[in-house]
């Protein structure tokens, strides 16, 4: 469990929830309460096939990023795409924004 100012700034930080879970490897929240749904059982064994899931601590279970275009870091994160989107249309990333332009230099457009 994360305080949200412990993971987030910048001007929409109020837009934020106060507290993140990041469930450790192996564990998520059910597909029922995922959509706001409530069961009998606190804990129960998954039979389904896990596809997308945000439900994770990004610490212990960092994402995968497939690119069709050379990037220039060599532990990009998910704070960097928003930085590269706006690389891609030469628009300059507001400096409260985090992560950076995953581009070459003067690979944009």
């Amino acid at each position: 469990m994360y305080a949200t100012e412990s993971l987030y700034k910048g001007p929409y930080l109020g837009a934020a929830p106060d507290l993140i879970v990041g469930y450790n490897e192996g564990y998520r929240v059910s597909w029922e309460a995922a959509v706001g749904r409530i069961t009998l059982s606190v804990i129960e064994d998954n039979a389904k096939a896990w596809s997308g899931d945000h439900c994770v601590d990004p610490v212990l279970v960092p994402g995968v990023l497939f690119a069709n275009r050379s990037i220039a870091a060599a532990n990009p994160g998910i704070e960097d795409l928003a930085p590269t989107a706006l690389d891609l249309f030469g628009v300059r990333a507001p400096a409260w924004m985090e992560g950076r332009s995953l581009l070459p230099p003067g690979g944009h457009g």
